[in-house]
């Protein structure tokens, strides 16, 4: 299971939400991410794009419905578990409760939860399902997302190399997906000429599954493979919260890395990749008004309930010049750490306008490039660090969960003044 788990809830019960939602913000910043859908056709739908860790479905009188439900939710992912919540009178004197858990039982369900849900039995359940994953599941790429809070800040740039940097060290076991709807140029700065892009693969998603994703990306010759851009705005409106996260979902499957550019815009589309996101790396420059936007954007992650400890902030295209902010300025104004400080670098232009990426031949001592070996190697140490270290140094409470409590406050936890992890010569 990963370090923040999904679950998902189909029923009509306004009753069964209210129990649920109580219980979640019980567990504070252990809640895991939660969605709640009401008709049954979408909760599965919901299911195959999301592939949530547990499903949490109703369970009354007609088993042939929960035996339907369990059967399609089970053909679509069988290390997915599937818990009927039930209320223990609602089936009557006459009938046991055994007979109906065990004809359950043969419908396909894993676990049950009574009504009124209580938080200990839910954590109960949660870590039973978790036990379970990790008996049965095959273990997950890690998602890595960049954002910021608005564009020409160098994100897609600082993608890219990354991305094409940690494909040297692991190569064909790296994705890029270019999120950045509408604006998307990762194709372009690796001079690649995409058959197909992120709309083929929502267009596809009835057949979409790994091996068919891998035939969707562009490899270079980093050995990085890339999912495209949409080609305009009219196929970018087709790629929605829902289908962003069943690629994501699938690409973990069968990457070890999955990393993600995004749109510098905070919509449905963000959240569902942060929701995902094992990391999340946000880039800005020291300029007075893209660090108070970078400032809001942090709170923001914050009062959605993505933990500090899952965050990077990166300063690029840094410039020691007179009048210009400081990184202890920046870090100043953002009340957080600055990890990366990236140097103004005009050969990331030449190579973003030649099509061959800077990391693919960095400097080893000037400029740009012993700044990004350094990022390029936090990417890849996520790969060393097991999923119970992340989850007992991350506070996941869900971020497209409607039950997050009041915002935390965005200072540093890494000491009461700010600090910079790398300090330019």
């Amino acid at each position: 299971m990963a370090a923040t788990p999904n679950i998902l809830i189909i029923s009509a019960d306004p009753k069964l939400h209210e129990e649920l939602q109580s219980a979640l913000r019980a567990m504070g910043d252990r809640a895991p991410v939660a969605h709640f859908i009401t008709e049954t056709r979408q909760g599965i739908e919901a299911a195959r794009s999301r592939s949530p860790d547990l499903v949490l479905v109703e369970m009354g009188r007609n088993l042939a419905a929960l035996k339907s439900v369990t059967m399609e939710l089970n053909s679509i992912s069988p290390e997915m578990t599937v818990a009927a919540v039930f209320r223990p009178d609602v089936f009557g004197n006459d009938v046991s409760e055994s007979a109906i858990v065990i004809e359950a039982i043969r419908a396909g369900v894993k676990d049950f939860l009574r009504r009124p849900v209580s938080t200990v039995e839910l954590q109960d359940l949660l870590d039973r399902t978790r036990k379970q994953s990790a008996r049965v599941s095959a273990p997950l790429g890690r998602v890595i997302s960049f954002i910021s809070n608005k564009g020409g800040v160098g994100k897609s740039t600082l993608a890219v190399n990354s991305a094409c940097g940690l494909a040297q060290l692991y190569p064909g076991r790296v994705l890029l997906i270019d999120a950045s709807l509408q604006l998307g140029v990762a194709a372009s700065m690796l001079d690649l000429n995409p058959s197909a892009t992120l709309t083929d693969a929502v267009r596809e998603s009835s057949r979409l599954d790994e091996m068919f994703l891998r035939q969707l990306t562009a490899v270079h010759e980093s050995g990085l493979h890339v999912l495209a851009a949409p080609r305009d705005a009219i196929e970018a409106a087709e790629v929605d919260d829902e289908s962003i996260s069943r690629i994501i979902t699938l690409g973990r499957r069968s990457y070890d890395f999955v990393i993600v550019d995004t749109f510098p815009l905070f919509d449905r589309v963000v959240i569902a990749i942060l929701d995902l996101s094992d990391r999340a790396y946000v880039v800005l420059e020291n300029v007075v008004p893209t660090l108070l936007g970078a400032a809001k954007l942090l709170e923001l992650l914050g009062g959605l309930g993505f933990p500090k400890e899952r965050q990077r902030v990166i300063v690029n295209r840094f410039q020691s010049i007179s009048g210009g902010l400081s990184l202890t300025d920046a870090a100043t104004k953002l009340e957080r750490t600055i990890d990366f400080a990236l140097p103004y670098d005009k050969r990331i232009m030449v190579a973003a306008n030649t099509g061959r990426p800077y990391a693919m031949n960095p400097s080893r001592w000037f400029g740009i490039g012993p700044t990004l070996k350094l990022l390029i190697s936090d990417l890849a140490s996520l790969a060393q660090m097991p999923r119970t270290e992340m989850e007992t140094t991350s506070l996941p409470s869900g971020v497209a969960s409607s039950i997050a409590s009041s915002p935390p406050s965005v200072l540093s936890d890494r000491g009461s003044s700010p600090s910079i992890r790398e300090v330019l010569p």
